[in-house]
């Protein structure tokens, strides 16, 4: 399940599909994998200082996520593509959806 998860994230990232729910799932993921297997960044003692790579992922999606709500939608992604023919899309794809017309 996690396999088909992450293989759907890296394709929504790749292609610019359905961007905020990405970025939002992707960080969820992060959390929970360095949350559940990694144990919130490994053993506990006086000398551990790497907390891990899930939380930096998870601040690089909310990052990406940061990015896509100020700069708008992006030309080259899927999302543009879908937009132009149904205009409705952009409630799912992006954060600041523009005015219906």
């Amino acid at each position: 399940m996690t396999v088909s998860f992450e293989l759907a994230l890296g394709f929504a990232l790749v292609a610019g599909f359905l961007r905020k729910i990405a970025y939002a799932a992707g960080s969820f993921l992060s959390l929970l994998i360095w949350a559940v297997p990694e144990g919130f960044g490994g053993p506990y003692g006086p000398s551990s200082t790497d907390v891990g790579t899930g939380v930096v992922y998870a601040m690089a999606f909310l990052f990406l996520l940061l990015v896509n709500a100020t700069s708008g939608s992006s030309r080259w992604s899927l999302d543009s593509v879908i937009e132009r023919r149904w205009a409705g899309w952009a409630r799912w794809a992006e954060l600041r959806a523009p005015p219906p017309s």
